[in-house]
């Protein structure tokens, strides 16, 4: 467990996440005094904002971790700020060098969610803490999933989904093991497959060191096993259809030859599955990888087990909910994007603040205000 110091009036007290675990209830921002984020806070600033001495009224860290209390609490930007007592701002570090309680206005809050990071400032920030929630989790297994953003039945804009029976829009949310790193947002007839792709690059970027990819069946396709195969160097686990048959041309044969048909440019029938695979992904032909890949699931009798393990999607998407407003009731339709967005990631700080002081029990932040 991670100890912490604050130096108040002079004073300085030490603190330790520990001596919070088993109390009945704490207050968010008692929890969020024990999240690091100065490496984002300073990502922020310097690509965010330009040298210019007075944009630094406030710490960019504390507005951070004041947008997650919003988000927690569900309240609005002006009753977040009254919501605050005297302790949990000085827990938030809203403190001028005399010690002075010094808060934002609910308007300067929503200045720096709205304009100051907008929805690519949110999408930074998001693939930062993707990146340090996979240098520290040691899970190796990714899935992907979509969720609906349930809009207000009279909401003109929204698409109606008659699969979730409501008009919506979709989060596309990849986790790896049960912590999620990344979110696309799509409007609610959105296909799941041409999203895939995203999710691939954005892992990619993280690099992430991950030994499979789950998906259900909107996800199939001989492109996307050949795509995460390729990129991420990890096998797909996709569902497949229940009267999906071997497909011929991606039988070892069939890779010989045209492996073989590409000798002038570098194809050899004599190295290693593993190398053909690539070389045919890269002159064009990644459906036959794609089919090669499906026809090692279809044969494999482990297949279904690993697949199980992809049940966890629907658990933590509707945890989400329960913690975030992750909906587009009430929603501007030019913010939805924005609102499901920052929900998201505000959800990730606080999983993220569970890893980083090793707490064991999942999910502690349930019992917070």
């Amino acid at each position: 467990m991670s100890k912490t110091n604050i130096v108040y009036k002079g004073v300085l007290y030490e603190d330790s996440f520990e001596n919070y675990l088993n109390k009945e209830s704490i207050s968010i921002c008692q929890f969020l005094y024990f999240l690091c984020i100065e490496d984002i806070a300073k990502y922020v600033e310097h690509t965010y904002y330009t040298n210019k001495y007075w944009h630094f009224k406030y710490n960019v860290s504390s507005l951070i971790k004041l947008f997650i209390v919003k988000f927690f609490r569900k309240l609005s930007y002006d009753k977040t700020i009254s919501s605050l007592t005297e302790e949990e701002a000085i827990l938030l570090s809203f403190c001028d060098e005399n010690g002075q309680i010094k808060l934002p206005s609910g308007g300067t809050l929503h200045h720096f969610v709205k304009y100051r990071l907008g929805e690519k400032g949110i999408n930074d920030v998001m693939m930062l803490i993707g990146e340090k929630i996979l240098e520290l989790s040691s899970e190796k297994e990714a899935k992907i999933d979509s969720t609906p953003l349930e809009a207000s039945r009279y909401d003109m804009y929204a698409d109606y989904n008659v699969h979730y029976g409501c008009k919506m829009d979709k989060a596309h949310i990849t986790m790896v093991g049960t912590y999620p790193v990344f979110m696309t947002h799509t409007n609610g007839v959105a296909g799941d497959s041409p999203e895939l792709i995203k999710h691939i690059k954005a892992l990619k970027k993280m690099d992430a060191k991950i030994e499979s990819y789950s998906a259900d069946g909107c996800y199939d396709s001989f492109d996307a096993h050949a795509d995460i195969w390729y990129h991420l160097n990890a096998r797909p686990i996709i569902s497949y259809a229940s009267n999906a048959v071997i497909n011929k041309e991606g039988e070892n044969e069939r890779i010989d030859h045209w492996v073989n048909k590409n000798w002038k440019i570098g194809g050899d029938v004599h190295s290693p599955m593993e190398d053909k695979l690539k070389f045919l992904y890269e002159i064009g032909r990644r459906e036959q990888v794609g089919m090669y890949l499906r026809n090692q699931n279809i044969v494999d009798k482990l297949f279904q087990d690993l697949y199980k393990k992809r049940a966890e999607c629907e658990k933590i998407h509707g945890h989400i909910k329960q913690v975030v407003k992750f909906d587009i009731r009430r929603t501007r339709n030019e913010s939805k994007k924005l609102h499901s967005l920052i929900n998201f990631v505000a959800y990730q700080l606080l999983v993220l603040a569970e890893l980083q002081n090793k707490v064991e029990k999942r999910n502690s932040f349930g019992k917070c205000f």
